[in-house]
C-alpha cells in the first residue's frame, strides 16, 4: 500500500500518545477495525518500551496509593444498584485488544516520558521549547527519538540496539525544513546517539542515510534512507 510509511507513523504517534482531534480518532477507528494497524500499534509498544529503561525506577509515594484507593472506594459507594429483570445485566465493554493494549500503550507513555525526564534532568529547560519527533525505521528494528530540549541543541538516541552498520560505511545525519526541496548534512550519527548543535524548528524532518566513511560525498544522500521523522513542539 502507498500510505504505509504514513500510517506507521500513525500508529507510532498513537502509541506515544501526541495524536489529537481528527488524527486520534482515525487511529481509534483503524486500530478497532483493520488487523494491520493493530499490529502496527503493536510493534511500536514494543520497539518503544526499551525507552523506559533510559530513567531510573521511581517508586509512587505511598499517600499516593491511600488516596486512589479512597477514590475507588467513593465511587464504588455511590454507583448505582442495577435492577434485578428478566434479562442478565449487559457485561461492561471491553475492547477487543482487553488489558493487553491498555497495559500497551502505557508502556509507550512511559517510555516516552522517562526518556524527556533523562533529558530534562541533563538538560533543564522550558517545556515549551521542547520538540520530539520519532524517527521511524524504514526496514525494521528500533526507532531513533530527537529530543530538542534547549534551543540549538538536538539529542538523538536509539530505543534499543541497533543493526550493526556494514564494513566501509556510517550513518549520517539530515534535515529538511519546511519548504526546502533538499536535505542538509548534520554529520555523523553513532550507533549509541550523539547531541547535535542546531537549531530545529517544529515541522523540520530529520533523517538518517547509509553513507561511505567519512560522509556523503555529494553533500546529498547517496545511500539508501534508514530513519526518518518530523519534529514536533510538545
Amino acid at each position: 500500500m502507498s500510505d504505509t510509511p504514513d500510517r506507521d507513523l500513525l500508529a507510532a504517534e498513537h502509541v506515544l500518545g501526541t495524536l489529537e482531534g481528527a488524527e486520534r480518532e482515525q487511529a481509534a477507528a483503524l486500530l478497532a477495525r483493520d488487523p494491520d494497524f493493530a499490529r502496527a500499534v503493536a510493534a511500536w509498544e514494543r520497539r518503544l518500551a526499551p525507552l523506559s529503561a533510559l530513567a531510573p525506577q521511581v517508586p509512587a509515594p505511598p499517600a499516593l496509593w491511600d488516596r486512589i484507593d479512597a477514590s475507588l472506594t467513593a465511587v464504588a459507594a455511590t454507583a448505582p444498584t442495577p435492577r434485578a429483570g428478566p434479562r442478565a445485566a449487559a457485561p461492561p465493554f471491553r475492547s477487543r485488544f482487553g488489558t493487553r493494549f491498555w497495559q500497551g500503550t502505557t508502556i509507550g507513555a512511559l517510555a516516552l516520558a522517562a526518556s524527556l525526564v533523562v533529558v530534562m534532568l541533563l538538560r533543564p529547560a522550558p517545556p515549551a521549547l521542547m520538540t520530539l519527533a520519532v524517527l521511524a525505521p524504514r526496514a525494521g528494528g528500533p526507532a531513533l527519538v530527537a529530543v530538542a530540549a534547549r534551543p540549538g541543541e538536538i539529542l538523538i538516541r536509539p530505543a534499543g540496539a541497533l543493526a550493526p552498520v556494514p564494513a566501509g560505511r556510517e550513518m549520517e545525519l539530515w534535515f529538511l525544513p519546511q519548504g526546502a526541496h533538499h536535505p542538509r548534512p548534520m554529520g555523523a550519527l553513532p550507533a549509541e546517539g550523539r547531541m547535535v548543535r542546531r537549531a530545529l524548528a517544529p515541522g523540520t524532518r530529520i533523517m538518517v542515510s547509509l553513507e561511505p566513511v567519512g560522509g556523503s560525498p555529494t553533500g546529498l544522500p547517496t545511500g539508501p534512507v534508514l530513519f526518518a521523522g518530523t519534529l514536533e513542539r510538545l
